[in-house]
This record gives C-alpha cells, sequence and structure tokens, in this order.
C-alpha cells in the first residue's frame, strides 16, 4: 500500500475531541482542533469564566547546558520566568536546563534557532511528541490551575511570565503563566504524553458542570486579537 499524501501528525488526544463532535484542521502537519461550536461563542464563554485548549502540536525543545546563559545570549531569561519573542518562548527551568516553545513546525530539527553544536556544549532535544499540552484561559483559569496543585499562585510568586515544575492532580507538569491580557489570566500544562486525557478530563472537570469550556484554535487566535487591540 503506498500514499502520496504525508500523514498528520496527532495529539494524545486527538481521539477524544473527535469523539466530541470537534472540527480539526491540518497545521504544519498537525492535526488541529478549530473549533467545537463557533468561534466568537467559544471565545465568549471562555470571558465569562475559564476555557480549556488543547495546544500539543507547539513545538517544543528541551534544551541543557551549564552554561545555558551562553547559549541562550540575549534571550536567556532568570530561573522560573519566561522569555517572549512573538509566538516564540524560552522557558528557564533550572539553572542548566530549559524549553523553547514555538509554533506547530513540519521541520523535526525546529531548536528556535539555537545551533545543537558549538562552544558551550548544549544538549538540544525535540521533546514534541513525547507532550501533551493543555491552555487554561479566562477569569477563573487561576481556580483550575489552584485546583490540580499546592503550588503558590499568589501575583508575586506566579507572576506573568513565569514557570514552574510541579505536581498537577498527581502529574508532574510544567506550568507557564503566559497572559492574554491585564485581566485575563492564561496558563500552558505541558505534561507527559500518557497523562495527556487524564489532566484535560480532571480540567474540564475541575470547577464544576460546565464551569470550563473546551475550545479551538480560532477561538484562541479571537481572544489573542483582542488581547493585542486591547
Amino acid at each position: 500500500m503506498t500514499t502520496s499524501e504525508k500523514p498528520s501528525r496527532l495529539g494524545a488526544l486527538h481521539a477524544i475531541h473527535v469523539q466530541s463532535g470537534a472540527t480539526m484542521i491540518d497545521v504544519a502537519g498537525w492535526q488541529v482542533v478549530h473549533g467545537y461550536a463557533d468561534s466568537e461563542e467559544e471565545s465568549e464563554a471562555v470571558t465569562r469564566s475559564a476555557g480549556v485548549c488543547d495546544i500539543s502540536g507547539r513545538s517544543v525543545v528541551n534544551i541543557k547546558s551549564v552554561r545555558l546563559d551562553d547559549v541562550l545570549g540575549e534571550r536567556s531569561p532568570t530561573i522560573g520566568s519566561v522569555h517572549r519573542d512573538g509566538d516564540s518562548l524560552i522557558a528557564r527551568l533550572t539553572t542548566e536546563e530549559a524549553l523553547a516553545i514555538g509554533p506547530p513546525s513540519t521541520v523535526d530539527s525546529w531548536k528556535a534557532g539555537i545551533s545543537p553544536t558549538g562552544d558551550p556544549c548544549r544538549y538540544i532535544t525535540d521533546v514534541t511528541s513525547g507532550l501533551a499540552g493543555i491552555k487554561i484561559v479566562g477569569p477563573r483559569a487561576r481556580e483550575v490551575i489552584a485546583s490540580l496543585t499546592d503550588l503558590d499562585l499568589r501575583e508575586n510568586h506566579t507572576p506573568n511570565n513565569s514557570c514552574a515544575q510541579a505536581g498537577f492532580a498527581q502529574v508532574h507538569a510544567t506550568l507557564l503563566r503566559i497572559d492574554i491580557t491585564n485581566t485575563t489570566p492564561s496558563y500552558e500544562l505541558y505534561v507527559a504524553r500518557e497523562y495527556g486525557v487524564y489532566m484535560w478530563e480532571v480540567v474540564l472537570e475541575s470547577l464544576g458542570p460546565g464551569a470550563v469550556v473546551p475550545f479551538g484554535d480560532a477561538a484562541l487566535r479571537r481572544l489573542q486579537q483582542q488581547g493585542q487591540s486591547g
């Protein structure tokens, strides 16, 4: 059997989205959720309470070096913080480790513009396919995260453009706080792929029936555009 089309890459949550009636589209070789309903309705629902969006297609690269500041250069953030450059992020986890996160890519060797070789020595690993990414947005987003972890989420401890590693619903995860606007908190959770469905369901149920709504890429882009114009 042969085919002329390159197969799409599927995230850990693909089956659950299809079963829920989501409209799927291809973005840079990944099948992502375009939406569950009208994007305007979805974005309005998110701004009333909280919403959850699957962002598993985003490229994630793990970078390690004993001289990480030299490897990252001007983009090197302090430990526990995130450097933002358009649609790309660098999250500094420890003295020697960071995550570079960018848009979905058809190029497996995406490295955020960081050379995989050179002095100082660095170890760069594409971990995109091994992770599930979940974005939680809305005025009650902090309540959602607080229901999953003992991590201190107060403004002076976990402000905008910060990151942390901790347990969430008994699963180790990396948390990024990347607000869309000053009044719309937004968090990103990255967990091992095998825990993706579990974490998705836990987040949806975290505040009770109907309080957290699933939304797609179209509604996310609408929210981001509203944040930029606001």
